[in-house]
């Protein structure tokens, strides 16, 4: 297990110099937002487990660099969604991609049938975990 986590942050380090632009939480920012299509301030905060006032500062960070913008909300002006612009949208496309072709990667080293496992299994832990939260 330490074997494949330390090769797998390996990988990643190499992936985050490819997007060197970006710091590790500017990164996750993007990242999340990517994943979700839009996400509120807030969630973003709690989700990273950091204040409103950081993520404002990611945020204003990557706004500069033009990969995301926030938008108000019409109903309710408090309420901030933040969405990846078009270049944001490539960066995260990017990064997804390096991501996908390093699971490959490793799979690379599983017969099909052990894959197919592999893959059930992680399933089945991802959803233990996000029953437990």
């Amino acid at each position: 297990m330490h074997a494949i986590m330390a090769e797998t942050q390996l990988n990643d380090k190499k992936l985050m110099s490819f997007l060197s632009a970006f710091g590790p939480q500017e990164f996750h920012v993007l990242m999340t937002v990517g994943h979700q299509g839009s996400c509120i301030m807030s969630d973003i905060a709690a989700k990273m487990q950091l204040s409103l006032s950081s993520i404002t500062g990611i945020v204003d960070k990557l706004e500069a660099k033009q990969v995301v913008r926030r938008v108000r909300s019409g109903e309710d002006r408090r309420i901030v969604q933040v969405v990846l612009t078009d270049e944001g949208n490539k960066v995260y496309q990017t990064a997804l991609e390096g991501h996908l072709e390093l699971m490959r990667t490793h799979l690379k080293a599983l017969d099909p049938q052990e894959q197919d496992t592999f893959v059930a299994l992680f399933r089945k832990i991802a959803t233990t975990i996000k029953e437990r939260k």
